[in-house]
């Protein structure tokens, strides 16, 4: 085992004996526990997973957007683009839609 495996593996098991030695430390915030949802506290936990939500999907768009058009781009380069374009119109799992 690499010394960066050790040490991993050294880091996760401290983390678990925590966790089960000490549960309290494990314990969700008072808002999982039925807190009142309308309070100003609710809701700000709400727009906080909302945002969180947000910028996830825009970055794994992002990343999707980019592979699209890394393959477009590959395929005008191999001269495949007629392809491309015809899978488009199609609705192909090969094109952009």
């Amino acid at each position: 085992m690499t010394r960066t495996g050790t040490r991993a593996t050294r880091v996760i098991t401290i983390a678990a004996l925590v966790f089960v030695l000490a549960p309290a430390v494990a314990w969700a915030c008072p808002i999982c526990f039925g807190a009142d949802p309308d309070s100003a506290t609710g809701r700000s936990v709400n727009w906080a997973v909302l945002t969180l939500l947000g910028v996830t999907g825009g970055v794994l768009s992002g990343f999707v957007g980019f592979f699209f058009h890394l393959l477009k781009r590959s395929r005008q380069v191999l001269g495949n683009d007629a392809a491309f374009e015809a899978a488009v119109r199609r609705g192909q799992p090969g094109g952009e839609s």
